[in-house]
């Protein structure tokens, strides 16, 4: 009698596959690679266990949170989705090491639900078929570095899906620094390699990949399923900083004193800065008296534009510039100020559009695509590339602020960060816990879950 092996041949067969992917990965195209992997992936997903988890990789806010819009967005989408974890799945924080591959993050978790952490212990992270890793943290590094172990995770059932907040260092590269853009592309080659799923923060970002996606996986694209979800506006929900720096209350008064307009992000070359501060000088030029608040870290290529700012003579008078204002600082800002100008010329979603129209400021928004979609007709844009040109424009905006004719933006759509997670893990084929949120924390002094 004859006896055929299939079975252990198939596995050493599979097994050499990876062996020949996890070593030829980097040079191959990401259609070739993806054809690949999914090959090892194909028949090896058993029933999906009693629960199963939903690892959410949050690499790059555990090391260092900058406070900043991506940020915002993990602290308060990985909260939400702590509260309301889908069925029959257990939402599990993992991060990035270079030596040891993902592992459990478990003292971030503990720092986030609000527990006690008694120790910090190093439990080897287990997967299973049926679990979900979610890229929700723009790990750019961590994605390349540890191909080989998500090679085995795809291999043994594990469904991968990741957030995209922008595809803009892949299209506008001269917005960012070399180094930036050489991590990102890595980054967005390896969702086109491993993704299940994407879900898109706006759908101009989920234009994008999928245009992006069409170049470079072809027919291929069609197994990758594409959505996308809006972003809560409600600070409040986002683990948001506490604090004001001395003498922030004289400030606000003053900013009560005259017609104030806020920016607020990171200074960087596509947010309008510069060609802000330029409109801003012709209008004090012409004698309006107004403010200008920039609230927002320094970011990178603008040593010019910082040099500039802390020159320039209205600076500390009609030019205030908060680098590292807390979140409860922003939101006495917003209340304060006359309206918000969004002069970016690139963004995935605009934060800051649904954070003013809490409320309910005028909004003065660069005619972009994105800003359209969040804000429609609940906005006034402007399209100029000049400082004279928009200059004109926020001198027309500011008449209307002041006669009490400028539109509104409290007809905006607003979703809170819990509508944002439910929308995306309907993206993700998961549905929310039945609506049965955790209070977290359960009870003071309960140490993080093992």
């Amino acid at each position: 009698m004859r006896i055929i092996f299939h079975k252990p041949l198939l596995v050493i067969k599979r097994w050499l596959l990876l062996a020949w992917l996890n070593t030829f990965q980097i040079f191959l195209s990401e259609r070739v690679a993806r054809s690949t992997l999914f090959r090892l992936a194909t028949g090896n997903s058993s029933a999906p266990a009693s629960r199963n988890q939903l690892l959410v990789d949050v690499s790059v806010i555990v090391k260092s949170d900058a406070r900043t819009g991506i940020q915002r967005v993990v602290r308060a989408l990985l909260l939400q989705l702590l509260k309301n974890p889908p069925l029959g799945y257990d939402v599990i924080p993992v991060h990035e090491s270079r030596w040891h591959g993902y592992q459990y993050a478990w003292v971030f978790h503990a720092q986030l639900a609000g527990y006690v952490d008694t120790h910090k212990p190093r439990h080897k992270l287990r997967i299973k078929s049926g679990d979900v890793f979610l890229g929700l943290d723009l790990s750019t590094h961590s994605l390349i570095r540890s191909y080989r172990q998500l090679n085995r995770w795809k291999m043994a059932g594990v469904k991968f899906y990741f957030v995209v907040h922008d595809l803009l260092p892949a299209l506008h590269p001269e917005w960012f620094s070399e180094k930036s853009v050489k991590a990102y592309l890595g980054w967005i080659r390896n969702v086109a390699i491993y993704a299940d799923g994407a879900s898109c923060v706006s759908k101009a970002v989920c234009d994008d990949l999928q245009n992006w996606l069409d170049a470079r996986l072809g027919v291929q694209r069609q197994t990758v399923s594409l959505g996308w979800f809006h972003l809560g506006g409600d600070i409040q929900s986002s683990v948001p900083s506490e604090g004001k720096s001395a003498g922030f209350d004289e400030l606000i008064a003053r900013l009560s004193a005259r017609p104030s307009i806020l920016m607020t992000g990171t200074i960087e070359p596509r947010k309008g800065h510069a060609q802000t501060l330029a409109a801003f000088e012709a209008l004090w030029k012409k004698g309006r008296d107004v403010n200008l608040v920039i609230v927002g870290k320094a970011g990178w290529r603008v040593d010019t534009l910082i040099q500039r700012l802390r020159n320039h003579p209205e600076f500390g008078s009609r030019l205030i510039w908060l680098e590292d204002a807390t979140d409860e600082m922003l939101c006495l800002v917003y209340s304060t100020v006359a309206g918000l100008l969004m002069a970016s010329e690139g963004e995935g979603f605009g934060l800051p559009i649904v954070e003013a129209a809490q409320y309910e400021k005028p909004i003065l928004a660069r005619n972009l695509p994105v800003f359209q979609e969040i804000a429609g007709e609940h906005a006034c844009y402007f399209s100029g590339t000049t400082p004279e040109v928009m200059s004109a424009e926020i001198g027309t905006w500011l008449d209307l602020i002041e006669e009490g004719n400028a539109v509104t933006s409290s007809g905006i759509k607003m979703l809170t960060w819990e509508d944002s997670a439910r929308k995306l893990l309907d993206n993700l084929n998961l549905a929310l816990n039945n609506g049965q949120s955790r209070d977290l924390p359960i009870e003071e002094g309960v140490p993080c879950p093992r």
